[in-house]
C-alpha cells in the first residue's frame, strides 16, 4: 500500500504532520509511506523509521517533486497543506481515490480575528484535523500526538556542545525567537528564567537560528557560565537532538516549541498575540503548561504579526518571569512519584 502525505512548510505545521504519520503507519502497518516537506526540515526524518521516503522540495520546486513521485500508484494521498504549491505536487499523480485534504478554518479565522466571533468548535486543534484528513473516525482524544524519531547516529555532533561533566545535570531549553516578532516574550524575561534555572544547577540551552546569534549570546552573557546557545551553530536536526535530552523547554508560539514536544519534552509555551482557537496549541502528551494573559485586543494576528497595533505588547507584559518559573516548576514535578 503506497500513502503519499504533503505538509511542506511551517515548521511547526511540519511538526505536528507527524501525528498523521503516527497513526497511519500503526493503521496501515503494511504500507509505505512517502513524506513530502520542504528541504529545510526533511533532515528532521532522516532517520524516521515510519517513512519508506522523504522528498525534500526546494522553493518553487513542486514540479520536480511531482516528477520523483510520478509513475507510483498512489492508494491514498494526504494533502496537509491545501494550497497551490501542494496541487502543483499531487497534480498529474495516479491515486485510486480522491486526494484527501486538510480542512482550513479560514472563514472562522477572519471572523474571530476582525468580528471577534468564535465559530471554531470546541477541540478543533490542527492535529484533530490532520487527524481527520488522515481518515481517522475515532474520538479526538484517542489520536496520538506528534513525535519525532531522530536518527541518533547523527545527533553526536551536537552532543559534544553539552559541558562535559562526571556529574549529570538537568537542562532547560529556551527558544526566544520567532519569524513574527509580536510573538516574542521579552529577552529580559527568558534570560530572568534562564538565570533561575542556571543558579538551581541546570544546565541551559538556547536555541535559534543564524540571525539570532548575536542576541542569543547576549542572553548566554547574562544566564552565566551553565549556558549553551545553539542559535545558527547547528543544523535543525542537530538542535532538535539537543533539545531532546532536556527535561524542561520553554519558548514562544513557534516551530522549536513543537519540536520539544514531540521529542517528549516537557514544554512551557507563552502565547500572546494567538491563540488556542487557531489550532496550533498543544496536544496529547508530554504535559505541557501555557502562559497567557487575558486582553481584549487577542487575537490580533493569525500568525502573531510584527506590530502592536495598540503599541504596548500587554498581552506579553502581563506574563510574569515569576509565574512561568512556578508553572514549570510545576510541570517538572508532574508525574513524579513522592
Amino acid at each position: 500500500m503506497e500513502i503519499l502525505i504533503i505538509r511542506l512548510s511551517s515548521m511547526g505545521d511540519v511538526v505536528l504532520a507527524t501525528s498523521a504519520l503516527e497513526y497511519l503507519k500503526s493503521a496501515f502497518p503494511q504500507s509505505n509511506l512517502w513524506f513530502v516537506t520542504e528541504k529545510k526540515y526533511a533532515g528532521l526524518f532522516a532517520g524516521d523509521t515510519r517513512l519508506a521516503r522523504v522528498i525534500a522540495v526546494e522553493k518553487d520546486g513542486e514540479r520536480d517533486a511531482a516528477q520523483a513521485l510520478f509513475g507510483v500508484v498512489w492508494d491514498k494521498i494526504i494533502d496537509l497543506q491545501h494550497n497551490r504549491r501542494s496541487l502543483r505536487i499531487r497534480k498529474g499523480l495516479v491515486s485510486r481515490q480522491a486526494a484527501s485534504v486538510f480542512r482550513k478554518r479560514h472563514f472562522a479565522r477572519n471572523a474571530l480575528l476582525f468580528a471577534r466571533a468564535n465559530l471554531y468548535p470546541r477541540g478543533d486543534s490542527v492535529v484533530v484535523r490532520y487527524a481527520r484528513a488522515a481518515g481517522y473516525a475515532g474520538a479526538p482524544g484517542a489520536f496520538p500526538g506528534a513525535r519525532l524519531l531522530l536518527d541518533d547516529r547523527k545527533c553526536d555532533a551536537a552532543l559534544r556542545l553539552l559541558p562535559q561533566s562526571a556529574v549529570v545535570r538537568p537542562a532547560i531549553a529556551l527558544f526566544p525567537f520567532s519569524a513574527w516578532k509580536n510573538k516574542e516574550w521579552s529577552a529580559k524575561n527568558f534570560a530572568f528564567v534562564g538565570r533561575y534555572f542556571a543558579i538551581k544547577g541546570w544546565d541551559v540551552l538556547i536555541a535559534g537560528g543564524p540571525q539570532d546569534a548575536a542576541a542569543a549570546a547576549k542572553m548566554k552573557f547574562i544566564v552565566g557560565e551553565r549556558c549553551i546557545s545553539a542559535a545558527g551553530k547547528l543544523s535543525l536536526t542537530e538542535t532538535a537532538c539537543l533539545i531532546a535530552r532536556c527535561r524542561l523547554a520553554l519558548g514562544n508560539d513557534t516551530g522549536l516549541s513543537h519540536i520539544a514536544r514531540a521529542c517528549g519534552v516537557k514544554t512551557g509555551i507563552v502565547y500572546g498575540p494567538t491563540t488556542s482557537h487557531f489550532g496550533f496549541y498543544p496536544y496529547g502528551d508530554p504535559p505541557y503548561r501555557v502562559f497567557e494573559a487575558a486582553q481584549f485586543c487577542r487575537p490580533c494576528h493569525a500568525h502573531g504579526g510584527n506590530v502592536c497595533l495598540l503599541g504596548s505588547r500587554q498581552c506579553m507584559r502581563k506574563i510574569r518571569p515569576e509565574d512561568v518559573i512556578a508553572g514549570l516548576e510545576s510541570l517538572h514535578s508532574q508525574g513524579k512519584i513522592a
